[in-house]
């Protein structure tokens, strides 16, 4: 891998049927929350998380890391949360059968309802990085480092002055500068790709 180029992309409509093929068998089953109410397994489709995925998705934030060979080694889900759309989702969540599903995003709404960053900030508008999966082949080469890396940058080129980690990444933070650094702990060399 230390050979290997990793470029980091756009996540294009052309796109979503390999990112959504991607989180089927490197996110949705090993996600820990998703794992501990076994919402499903590896590989396996799960319709509210898959919708949930490419509403993020159209919103055109999300990046992902192609390997040499054009397959994805590594993605950030990211959008924008505006105020008062959460309570949105909470009501829509009710009316929903699937009781895992619901029971994970119960806990991920309560989470981001506690912390209340539009009040805390005092903004309207959040940038989050909602998912962040690596393919289990890739692990540990520190790619979620470059594809955190490249949320912050994203945001900052779509005029956010900070990046809130989603709940789902159960990591809140306010990068504001170089408050944030990241080190490739891979040796993977990091093609840059002009958004």
């Amino acid at each position: 891998m230390s050979s290997d180029c990793l470029t980091v992309v756009d996540v294009t409509e052309e796109h979503f049927d390999d990112a959504i093929h991607h989180l089927k068998w490197n996110f949705f089953a090993d996600e820990p929350l998703n794992n501990a109410v076994g919402l499903c397994s590896k590989g396996e489709s799960q319709y509210e998380l898959e919708r949930h995925c490419l509403l993020t998705l159209k919103q055109g934030y999300s990046r992902m890391l192609l390997d040499k060979k054009g397959a994805i080694a590594g993605m950030a889900l990211n959008g924008i949360l505006k105020k008062g759309e959460r309570e949105e989702a909470e009501r829509r969540l009710a009316e929903l059968d699937d009781k895992k599903f619901k029971t994970i995003f119960r806990l991920l709404y309560k989470v981001n309802e506690k912390v209340d960053l539009f009040t805390k900030y005092n903004v309207d508008e959040l940038f989050e990085c909602r998912i962040l999966s690596v393919d289990e082949n890739h692990r540990g080469k520190g790619l979620a480092n470059i594809l955190m890396a490249d949320s912050v940058e994203t945001a900052k080129n779509a005029g956010f002055k900070g990046l809130f980690f989603s709940a789902e990444l159960v990591l809140h933070l306010n990068c504001t500068g170089s408050e944030l650094e990241l080190t490739n702990t891979a040796k993977v060399h990091r093609c840059r790709n002009a958004r």
